[in-house]
């Protein structure tokens, strides 16, 4: 392998693709169960990108063009529908594993590559790496008094389950208002017995003004 890539989300994606137009052979180890980076891991309720969708996408010719979000600040699930529309369009799959974590990264001095050993004791050597783990990938959870007998689920946005969360009839308690709590709270109040939010400082939240684009709207924003 001439280069190995760390993280299967935008950065890694492109990074890819840029690559193997150089001629280089290069693979892609992902420790999620899907492409998309952050965008896997934050399933959560109400979760959306807060960018205007026309700017939210890679410029790739052959990519950009064939494709058009529903709406100007698109949700979670059509984001990672774009990032299998862009694997599928590119035939990126082929040279990504998922569900691979990377526990280490020792350089032979001797060999000039680099070893990278998974969580599985698989070793990968590579002459280049490229981390494109994002800031994101390693959210931070507070320790805080009683958590260790809290008997109800306890998640954070960023590593929210998979196959979602019952909330509907449920007591909910919200800490934090920043972009992924302003989301979560609109939708747990919708269906929650009750919602309780934990703030230490408050922030400005506007208007989303979302819109829905129908074709001339797409075709402007091109």
């Amino acid at each position: 392998v001439d280069v190995l890539v760390i993280g299967a989300g935008f950065s890694g994606l492109y990074q890819l693709h840029f690559l193997r137009q150089l001629g280089l052979n290069v693979k892609v180890l992902e420790a999620g169960g899907d492409i998309g980076g952050t965008w896997y891991w934050n399933c959560y309720p109400g979760a959306r990108v807060d960018s205007y969708a026309s700017m939210y996408q890679l410029s790739i010719d052959g990519v950009w063009q064939n494709w058009s979000f529903s709406s100007m600040y698109p949700a979670r699930d059509e984001i990672q529908n774009y990032f299998h529309y862009i694997s599928r369009t590119l035939e990126l799959g082929r040279d990504i594993t998922l569900n691979t974590r990377v526990v280490s990264a020792v350089y032979d001095d001797a060999a000039s590559e680099w070893a990278v050993t998974t969580q599985r004791g698989d070793v990968v050597r590579c002459q280049f790496l490229s981390f494109c783990t994002g800031f994101a990938s390693k959210p931070f959870t507070p320790v805080l008094r009683g958590m260790g007998s809290f008997r109800g689920p306890c998640h954070h946005t960023a590593l929210w389950p998979q196959e979602g969360l019952e909330l509907r009839g449920k007591r909910v308690a919200v800490i934090g208002t920043g972009a992924s709590g302003i989301q979560v709270i609109q939708e747990a109040a919708a269906v929650a017995q009750q919602v309780t939010v934990f703030q230490r400082t408050p922030s400005i939240a506007l208007p989303m003004n979302q819109q829905l684009l129908d074709d001339e709207a797409k075709k402007r924003l091109k």
